[in-house]
């Protein structure tokens, strides 16, 4: 008898793992939940996993910030809550919370960005990852629910399945993405000459503003003639190819009462940064049996990463890209590669190997190769779980999770660097943990007339606490001996701070011949930073399946309408109620202390309140062959806490205040289907789209209707991210021409353009979209992603310098006739001023669309005497691409995804790490 067995697009009743874990049929959830499968991350990969969620969910903004491999990513679901606060979502891996804080990030005048919790995580080991999109859907974590919540599920063996071994193997190569276009038509120099001298080429080393190329002989920096011609493309020399590696090998399988699978993977990285990268090893184990009325689960995840020389970015010193992308066009970056033993250095005094007088134009050699920002991470992500059936229809269940890092970041200016000459070094060691204690009893019965409950009460115990040391040291005592005992001046400090709640929670269920279904929830949570003091979250939620009311139409094949209401909260940090003292050095041998604090804190603080509606529709037709999903959500944030300006004479330069309020309102669309359905082909495209506007209802002041973000100011030293009552979220802000009446810029009294201040748009995308299909053709599957996003604005501060400089290609305009009263020979005055004064002249459009992913997959043919005596033994080959075109772009010279900002401040960009193209293969071999 020959069984075969073929596709088809109707399913079971499907199951998705909501809050808490608990396990709900699709059909009865009221609210937008977004399923993803773990196969989704492992071809096409990121380093960082949350980076493939891009284009993938509506509603969902994915930032893939400029920072290098081992950097964060945001991501921001419906729109940002807070003014001033954490706006990503919450992650949840097999129920436990984990950590998802940024290590470190780049402010205003430079930094780097080392990486946050959910790019530890190995895409191998996800099986699926549930986007919790709205408050209803995440109400059940309460005061940590303001912004949503993602869910990862990690793979385990299946009961009734002998052992499998596979082995993934995925190999990349990246490559900067360069999009750098200067003007080739003048050299180095200034007010149209060329260097007479060495001194000269000394001295007008940052600036472009010389005289046409001629390809004559020209002394350069170093003292060598050389031809004054454009000296061809400097990123295809300094930046290298990167690759990463990634190899993940699992057991995974079960007996009838026991479920198992067991994986290492080990993940080595070099950047296109020269002398940087990563690895990554990860081990993990998942383990689910049944002992009569005995349930267990239980996972773990013990990571170990290593970060070489992290990038920085955004403002120099120590960022190699800052020098490499304003370099005059007649200078081979070869050639400051200096002693070749020491590169960057000067082979005679081994220090910084400079073709500038300005001690801040750093050689790149040296920022890549002497500079060091190295970091270890050490983790443990853990959960058990155990439930006991009481009765059929009682069960009680507990369930404990454990997330663990140590930090280790080791930061050093060699002895010899142009701007500090005598150098210095900082480590500090850092320790974080969180305990999760749950208790729940649950009832669940059907009832022969179509009634029946599902019924849940439970307590949560979480505690938090982190340490950490530092020592620093400045001015090392011998030269070129960069060691802590070294150094002249030192310093330490010791940190320390603990927060924990305590929670009860309830979810009920009724529902009524399995098409109406109503469900309501409550937690209430006592926090250790509010004095005790609690506050309780409810929602509830209403679905009904009128496919299953009423008779429909044929060509309806499902149809479910669907809305929820929830109140969640937003956490409040330790020690923000009451002022507190501390030391500073002594005196004399006696303790020196004062007030810790320069704002006044608030006692009577309380978490910011978000207050959601959501409306929807699914619906599928023609047999299950086309599906979409609507949802409409109107979001509320009030009592944000922010840091009310004040008169410094109190002593004090702010106080916190529960004042602020924010708006998102909202549309979220999915469309997918299988059009076409064949014995050996398959077509299976969708589409989704996401639309987020938000409104800064209430600031702080009364009298001052905007307040600007803590860390908001780009090095432009002219853009800002500012916070408008009636206008969205963000803004950038700056100074913008003065136009008559004409459109035409008014001109000072010197020829120069005239400036006021300015408001040109917020640096968050308001529509946000990705379109996937899907081919299959017999042993062949090909899949690609595009994506895009718009309504958003970018403060280009790279297109600032390359004015500055006299590299941009618009720098040309008024080279040999001049502009108005400003002289050709001293153009570069005009440029200067509008790159100190005009921030309108480098606000961009940053919409775009991408080609984002593409891969093509071989499922390799396997004999049937192989298959006889290795049963289950398969073999995939995939070719495989990540950000491979930019299809659609209003930004010169970079990329318009390039910010370096993980906070708030989005819209900012500043000669970051260049975004990359990456295509490789994966290889995938199961037996």
């Amino acid at each position: 008898i020959n069984v075969v067995l073929e596709e088809d697009v109707n399913s079971l009743d499907e199951v998705v793992v909501t809050a808490l874990g608990v396990e709900r049929s699709k059909r009865s959830i009221a609210y937008a939940v977004t399923e993803v499968a773990g196969k989704d991350f492992t071809e096409a990969r990121e380093t960082n996993v949350a980076n493939s969620l891009a284009g993938k969910v509506a509603g969902v903004n994915v930032s893939n910030l400029a920072t290098g491999p081992a950097g964060s990513t945001r991501v921001i679901i419906r729109g940002n809550t807070s003014l001033t606060g954490n706006n990503q979502p919450l992650y949840v891996i097999d129920g436990v919370p984990m950590d998802n804080s940024n290590q470190g990030s780049a402010g205003m005048w430079g930094g780097s960005d080392r990486g946050d919790g959910i790019g530890n995580i190995n895409p191998d080991d996800i099986e699926t990852m549930t986007v919790l999109k709205g408050s209803t859907a995440a109400a059940l974590y309460g005061f940590r629910a303001s912004n949503g919540v993602i869910q990862i599920t990690t793979k385990t063996g299946k009961t009734n399945k002998g052992m499998t071994v596979e082995l993934n193997s995925n190999f990349v190569v990246d490559k900067a993405a360069n999009y750098l276009d200067v003007q080739k038509v003048y050299g180095l120099g200034q007010k149209g000459n060329k260097p007479a001298d060495q001194n000269e080429a000394l001295a007008f080393g940052e600036s472009t503003w010389g005289a046409p190329l001629d390809g004559s002989s020209v002394v350069q920096w170093d003292g060598v003639e050389r031809p004054y011609s454009y000296a061809g493309d400097n990123f295809s020399r300094f930046y290298e190819k990167g690759y990463t590696f990634t190899n993940t090998l699992s057991f995974y399988g079960g007996t009838d009462k026991l479920g198992y699978r067991f994986a290492v993977s080990d993940l080595q990285n070099s950047s296109i940064i020269p002398n940087s990268g990563m690895n990554r090893n990860n081990i993990t184990f998942n383990v689910h049996g049944e002992l009569g009325k005995f349930t267990m689960s239980a996972s773990g995840q013990y990571i170990i990463q290593n970060v070489k020389n992290i990038s920085s970015i955004a403002d120099s010193p120590g960022n190699a890209n800052y020098p490499l992308w304003n370099l005059p066009n007649t200078i081979n970056v070869l050639d400051l590669k200096g002693d070749p033993n020491k590169l960057g250095a000067d082979p005679e005094t081994g220090e910084e190997y400079l073709i500038s007088t300005s001690v801040w134009f750093q050689n790149p050699y040296w920022s890549a190769y002497q500079y060091w920002i190295n970091t270890e991470r050490n983790r443990f992500i853990g959960s058990f779980n155990m439930s006991y059936d009481i009765t059929d229809w009682l069960y009680i269940q507990a369930r404990a999770g454990y997330d663990q890092y140590s930090n280790v970041v080791d930061n050093g200016t060699p002895y010899g660097t142009s701007y500090n000459i005598q150098g210095g070094l900082s480590e500090t060691h850092s320790r974080k943990y969180e305990s999760n204690f749950d208790a729940m009893l649950g009832s669940r019965k059907s009832f022969e007339n179509g009634i029946a409950y599902d019924v849940m009460i439970g307590a949560n115990r979480m505690r938090q606490e982190g340490r950490s040391v530092n020592a620093s040291g400045s001015s090392y005592a011998v030269p070129f001996f960069d060691s802590y005992g070294n150094t002249k001046n030192r310093n330490g400090s010791i940190g320390y701070w603990a927060m924990g709640t305590n929670s009860v929670y309830g979810q009920g269920e009724v529902s009524y011949k399995s098409y109406l279904f109503l469900t309501g929830t409550l937690r209430t949570d006592w926090f250790s930073t509010l004095n005790g003091k609690n506050i309780t979250y409810p929602s509830l939620s209403l679905s009904a399946v009128f496919s299953d009311i009423f008779k429909m139409p044929d060509y309806v094949s499902f149809l479910k309408l669907r809305g929820a209401w929830a109140q969640v909260g937003g956490a409040t940090g330790p020690y923000s109620l009451n002022q507190s003292y501390g030391f500073s050095d002594p005196h004399l041998g006696q303790a020196v202390g004062g007030i810790a604090q320069s704002s006044v804190l608030n006692s009577d603080l309380n978490p910011l309140l978000v207050t959601e509606m959501e409306f929807g529709i699914d619906a599928s037709f023609l047999q299950n062959r086309l599906s979409i999903d609507f949802t409409i959500y109107d979001k509320k944030t009030k009592d944000d806490i922010l840091n009310a300006s004040i008169s410094q004479t109190s002593g004090y330069t702010g106080a916190v205040v529960n004042v602020g309020e924010v708006t998102n309102k909202g549309v979220e669309f999915l469309i997918y289907g299988t059009p076409v359905l064949k014995k050996d082909f398959k077509w299976t495209p969708s589409f989704n789209i996401g639309y987020n506007k938000s409104e800064v209802v209430s600031l702080l002041d009364p009298d001052n209707d905007e307040e600007r973000l803590g860390v908001s100011r780009s090095r432009m030293l002219t853009a800002y991210i500012t916070h408008i009552e009636g206008l969205p979220y963000g803004q950038i802000t700056g100074t913008k021409y003065v136009r008559d009446d004409n459109g035409d810029i008014i001109m000072d009294e010197n020829g120069l353009p005239t400036s006021e201040v300015g408001v040109f748009g917020s640096g968050v995308p308001t529509v946000v979209w990705g379109l996937e299909n899907s081919f299959r053709y017999k042993a062949f599957s090909l899949s690609f992603l595009i994506d895009g996003k718009s309504g958003h604005k970018i403060a280009v501060g790279t297109n600032q310098q390359l004015y500055f400089r006299g590299l941009h290609k618009n720098t040309l305009v008024g080279r040999e006739d001049g502009i108005g009263s400003i002289p050709a020979s001293d153009i570069e005055t005009y440029y200067n001023h509008v790159g100190n004064n005009i921030t309108e002249e480098f606000v961009k459009d940053a919409s775009f669309v991408k080609l984002r992913q593409l891969t093509v997959d071989y499922h390799i043919p396997i004999p049937a005497s192989l298959k006889a005596k290795i049963p289950g033994f398969a073999t995939t080959v995939s070719l495989v691409g990540r950000n491979l075109w930019l299809m659609s772009s209003h930004v010169d010279n970079i990329d318009p995804e390039s910010t370096y900002e993980i906070g708030n401040g989005q819209g900012l960009e500043f000669l970051s790490v260049p975004q990359t193209r990456s295509y490789g293969f994966n290889v995938n071999i199961k037996f």
